[in-house]
């Protein structure tokens, strides 16, 4: 038989894990929670202007206040802007990534189409907020 100090030794090392499914929640929420405060903490000042550039040169430069369409100069790409969002519509390039960005609108966004050589860059503001 074993003595009571033998006993508590080996209960000792059979404890539970250090990490808990609850452990786990709670780093999950904690987590969850920083990323919201970050996101209320960023500056996301929304831009006024939508400055096209085709080739390298600036071919147009739009306000984000008037909701229109406007066909980008010397492609067939179609830009429109909606409640101050800018993006381009329509376009005859092979992949498609510049339809797929979506709407920008925040000072700095970009969209880019580097088959037709377009870029839709949104200033005003800050330019805290810049895409890669």
């Amino acid at each position: 038989m074993k003595s009571f100090s033998e006993r508590n030794l080996i209960s000792h090392y059979r404890r539970r894990p250090l990490f808990g499914i609850g452990d786990f929640i709670v780093v999950l929420a904690v987590i969850f929670a920083l990323t919201l405060a970050a996101d209320a903490l960023i500056d996301a000042d929304t831009g006024d202007t939508a400055v096209v550039y085709v080739g390298g040169d600036e071919v147009m430069r739009l306000t984000l206040d008037v909701d229109t369409d406007y066909e980008i100069p010397g492609t067939h790409a179609v830009l429109s802007i909606r409640s101050g969002n800018a993006m381009i519509s329509e376009n005859d390039c092979p992949n498609g990534i510049c339809i797929s960005t979506g709407a920008v609108s925040r000072s700095g966004a970009a969209i880019v189409c580097a088959p037709r050589g377009i870029v839709v860059i949104i200033r005003g503001g800050s330019d805290s907020y810049v895409t890669g």
